[in-house]
């Protein structure tokens, strides 16, 4: 009987959410779950990339780049605002064809994302933008999404006693083409 007693409780304390995680509703669109679904989808579809990266002046061009789709869009998912303790920091400006969340608190990593939607409220472009700023660091992201088409990462990095340096990774999407061999008899 005392197991019992255990084991229910146990299963009672588990089955528990804090009060304030079962209420929140995630005020905004959901950025991280729209990228970590991007990223099973261009890895199931097998999209490679046609890539350029530059680096403080230097570029380098590669095609038909196979990539790790989680890690490419982290930045991205990195850019999720949809905390409890956010709901009122970000202006929200909406119409038919684009919604923006502006950053009220200036301290917040993600200062703006736009989202432009096309006839059917589907997503048809997304910019983020991120800064952080301290006595010893300061980093800004421009960061742009076009499903199926093209990514951009444009970064920029200033570390005390290391210096600045501009990154560069401009993108285009392409569809993995499977080559069909057909057997001549």
């Amino acid at each position: 009987m005392r197991n019992r007693s255990i084991f229910l409780m146990f299963f009672i304390t588990a089955s528990c959410k804090p009060a304030a995680e079962q209420s929140f509703k995630a005020p905004f669109e959901d950025i991280k779950g729209f990228f970590e679904s991007e990223a099973i989808r261009l890895n199931k579809n097998h999209f490679v990339v046609d890539k350029t990266i530059t680096q403080n002046g230097l570029s380098e061009t590669k095609a038909g780049i196979q990539i790790d789709w989680k890690n490419e869009l982290s930045l991205f998912t990195a850019s999720d605002i949809n905390k409890a303790a956010w709901k009122d920091s970000y202006r929200i400006i909406k119409d038919s064809s684009s919604i923006a969340y502006l950053a009220i608190d200036t301290n917040l990593r993600t200062r703006e994302i736009r989202i432009k939607l096309d006839s059917t409220s589907k997503l048809k472009h997304i910019l983020i933008k991120n800064r952080s700023k301290n006595y010893l660091y300061e980093s800004t992201e421009t960061l742009i999404y076009i499903p199926d088409s093209a990514y951009s990462i444009d970064k920029y990095q200033k570390v005390i006693l290391i210096g600045k340096n501009n990154y560069l990774i401009k993108a285009l999407l392409k569809k993995k083409s499977k080559r069909v061999l057909l057997k001549s008899d």
